[in-house]
């Protein structure tokens, strides 16, 4: 009797454990979605994508509601760019439509009228306010790379291998650029809704199918069988 293939069973446990109750699916095949997600974005939008993605992108509160200051932050699923600079995809999963909430696309519509140089400056007073300086360099380094945000040629010296003296003057030198490309609102979930850019999950197992290999046939068949609601099923 042959073993079973690891990678269907690890599929077939995402499949049958995201019918309990407090099992949020789309936090555990988050990081499945990001493998094809640069390759499905960009055949959809119709535009040559950068390579960076910046996944659980914050987006400062009081942007989005203004009269609860603050530096803590919203987070967006995944950040895509425009290869040209011309757009900003913000890209949300959804694994269950019932996990859809009215303050999460009140804060995504919130975010494209405020605009991405705004968010970007609200990040830089995150950063300026953070003790988590290291996993926020990364951030910078990356918005850095698509060119919305400018900093001291020195300012890895100040952070790595760990922050020392002068890293708060060198983060207040951190400055905004002047970009300030659109944001388009992407959702990817099991079903398209008609208000909305999305994604369904058949669609994107039409391009997941088109890799051979076990992993990319094993998420194709599963995203198919996640258009089903959650807990609709009969156990197993």
């Amino acid at each position: 009797m042959s073993e079973p293939d690891p990678i269907f069973t690890l599929f077939d446990t995402l499949d049958r454990w995201r019918h309990f109750p407090a099992y949020q699916l789309e936090r555990r095949a988050d990081i499945f979605f990001a493998i094809y997600i640069r390759e499905v974005v960009a055949s959809f939008t119709e535009t040559e994508l950068a390579e960076v993605i910046i996944p659980e992108l914050p987006i400062k509160r009081d942007l989005i509601w203004p009269d609860r200051p603050t530096n803590k932050s919203v987070k967006l699923d995944y950040c895509l760019f425009a290869k040209d600079g011309s757009k900003v995809y913000f890209v949300e999963l959804k694994t269950d439509l019932g996990l859809r909430r009215p303050e999460q696309d009140e804060y995504l519509s919130r975010s494209v009228e405020v605009g991405f140089r705004a968010i970007v400056d609200g990040i830089r007073q995150i950063v300026l306010a953070t003790t988590a300086r290291l996993k926020y360099h990364h951030l910078v380094s990356a918005l850095v790379a698509q060119g919305h945000l400018d900093v001291p040629a020195d300012l890895d010296d100040f952070v790595f291998p760990s922050p020392r003296s002068g890293l708060k003057q060198k983060l207040a030198e951190i400055n905004v650029a002047e970009s300030d490309p659109p944001i388009e609102v992407i959702y990817i979930q099991p079903t398209a809704s008609g208000e909305d850019r999305c994604i369904d999950f058949e669609t994107f197992a039409s391009y997941v199918e088109r890799h051979d290999d076990p992993l990319s046939r094993a998420f194709a068949h599963h995203l198919r069988r996640w258009t089903t609601a959650a807990g609709s099923e009969r156990p197993r």
